[in-house]
């Protein structure tokens, strides 16, 4: 499972896992209960690999800030109660991503973010990285060998020069009228 796969459905509580896109919209799983249901075209639906957390400098992903988190609390749910003080969301936040930007990163985007982790680790994730990301540290870690050239398809010959003269110029469209149909012509069978 990955946070591409994760929707968080507006007007709808916790996360979702995409299951297929049906005729009025996409079909989706609960992660809480396994239940399955049918979101509609004109609802907002966003994928948690798409969303990114603003910092003083650039955006950081979900992904790598769900991962801060799973590493700082060794795998177990975060105990941020849902009427947390502001100042304990801020101190959650500057111990998990200490460059955050104050202003765009509002206490209530702290507490979806507390809240989807939450329901990440009681689903059994673990690695909230893509798998492309990890792949590309694992790559990094061990050399990769080089691959073997491919071989190139021959390349097709020139038409000599004459040949396309030889060639019989195409008829114009035809009539798509039906043809007539002849009785007689029939074979007894």
């Amino acid at each position: 499972m990955e946070l591409k796969e994760i929707l968080a459905i507006s007007g709808a509580p916790g996360l979702y896992k995409y299951v297929a896109q049906g005729k009025g919209g996409i079909i989706v799983e609960s992660l809480a209960d396994g239940r399955r249901t049918m979101v509609g075209g004109a609802t907002k639906v966003s994928a948690l690999g798409d969303i990114a957390v603003f910092t003083q400098t650039a955006e950081v992903a979900l992904g790598d800030v769900l991962q801060s988190v799973y590493d700082k609390n060794a795998g177990k749910p975060v105990a941020l109660a849902s009427k947390a003080a502001p100042e304990e969301l801020k101190a959650f936040m500057v111990s998990v991503l200490p460059d955050y930007d104050t202003d765009r990163v509002h206490n209530s985007d702290i507490k979806k973010i507390a809240q989807w982790y939450n329901a990440l680790v009681a689903a059994g994730m673990t690695s909230f990285k893509a798998a492309e990301e990890e792949a590309e540290v694992a790559g990094e870690a061990a050399e990769v060998p080089a691959e073997a050239p491919k071989k190139k398809a021959p390349a097709k010959k020139p038409a000599a020069a004459g040949t396309a003269a030889k060639r019989a110029p195409k008829a114009e469209s035809r009539s798509k009228a039906p043809a007539a149909r002849s009785t007689t012509a029939r074979k007894a069978q």
